[in-house]
């Protein structure tokens, strides 16, 4: 056999065996990066998994604690919570909250800058709900599956994740519209001459307001909204700005809710005309919630601002709301009666980040009261 031939020989055969070497040594190694691909899957999906669990458990918190909040009833805080998980699956997994999963108990902060501290409450009163998954990661019901089961061993991630939903302390500026056409009933047209069709005969401006007034409506309503403030966990603080073409404020804010209502009381007593200046009345309810002998510091400052107007007097109401919002004040709105300017009420809320309603009717403006009473902001403090 010629030299080349027999050289040529030897390399294919060299070449088999390193081929069949590399052969073995992948069919040996193969479950081992298997193994390690499975691993590294697992622990991606882990990861994950606990990312959507505290997304659940976040959920899950603010319904207990805004339930909680409106209702005082553990158990329906904690059937919210469950609802709330089953709502935010983590794939095909429900988050399991059991009853001693839920804490109740009060988060206050000294100042604006510092962190809320949760505090349980021995009579399960308070302001604020702790969630901690104790049930799922001490290994009560199911856990997640993981995606490759680990050498065949029973293994499920159980997470250990908290979240607390806090009815934060809030300061809230009533600012309330007491122009000539509040004299008037919500289904009229508010233009004078003639006098409004309830008022006795020879009624003028500066005589007692008449019996179907929208002045009246809006007292009701915020007694109504008052009663909600009673009955809420934490203590607001609530002030009273007024306004038609001028503004004052007779209330700073306070605990004595009462104050509010003989504030309005009196005005009923000598019911003066006067345009809307909107605008001027969120101006001077931004002095009332920042006064700073009455203010906390570490309050959340919400604003309700009512018309049954269009403005008429300074400057447009949105550039008020900017002003507002750019000081860190939720704005909330209401129009009472067809003649209001609910679109200009609306972009007020939009732009203080809070919500309008709109009311026709006595029962509704009381009902729009209530509504925001309910919205006051819950936050989730861890």
């Amino acid at each position: 056999m010629p030299k080349q031939s027999r050289t040529t020989t030897i390399q294919v055969i060299r070449t088999r065996k390193c081929t069949g070497a590399t052969l073995i040594l992948v069919v040996i190694l193969l479950p081992a990066l298997f193994a390690l691909a499975a691993l590294a899957i697992n622990i991606a999906y882990i990861e994950s998994s606990n990312t959507e669990v505290q997304i659940a458990v976040d959920a899950a918190a603010r319904a207990a604690g805004r339930t909680y909040v409106l209702t005082g009833d553990q158990d329906l805080a904690l059937a919210a919570a469950q609802e709330a998980a089953s709502r935010n699956p983590v794939g095909n997994f429900v988050v399991p909250i059991a009853a001693s999963d839920l804490e109740f108990g009060t988060s206050l902060r000294s100042d604006a800058n510092s962190p809320y501290e949760f505090t349980p409450s021995e009579n399960g009163k308070g302001n604020s709900i702790r969630l901690t998954t104790n049930n799922l990661s001490s290994g009560g019901g199911t856990g997640i599956e993981p995606v490759f089961p680990f050498f065949g061993g029973a293994f499920t991630v159980r997470p250990l994740r908290t979240a607390v939903s806090t009815q934060g302390v809030i300061d809230i500026a009533l600012v309330v519209d007491r122009s000539g056409s509040m004299a008037y009933g919500s289904a009229e047209i508010a233009q004078y001459p003639p006098a409004p069709a309830s008022a006795p005969p020879d009624w003028d401006f500066g005589d007692p307001v008449p019996p179907n007034a929208r002045w009246l409506d809006l007292i009701a309503a915020v007694q109504g909204f008052i009663s909600e403030l009673d009955d809420s966990a934490q203590e607001e603080l609530l002030s009273l700005s007024i306004y038609n073409h001028n503004t004052n404020t007779p209330q700073l804010l306070t605990t004595d809710y009462n104050a509010t209502i003989q504030h309005l009381a009196a005005i009923s007593t000598n019911f003066e005309a006067g345009g809307t200046a909107i605008g001027r009345g969120i101006y001077q309810g931004m002095y009332a919630i920042n006064e700073s002998s009455t203010s906390r510091p570490y309050a959340s400052k919400v604003m309700i601002v009512m018309t049954d107007g269009v403005q008429n007097w300074g400057g447009a109401p949105e550039y008020a709301a900017r002003a507002a919002a750019d000081a860190g004040i939720t704005l909330f709105t209401i129009t009472f009666s067809d003649e209001a300017e609910q679109i200009a009420m609306q972009n007020v809320a939009d732009i203080g980040g809070g919500e309008h309603f709109h009311a026709e009717t006595a029962a509704q403006l009381k009902l729009a009261f209530q509504k925001i009473a309910r919205r006051l902001p819950t936050l989730l403090t861890q």
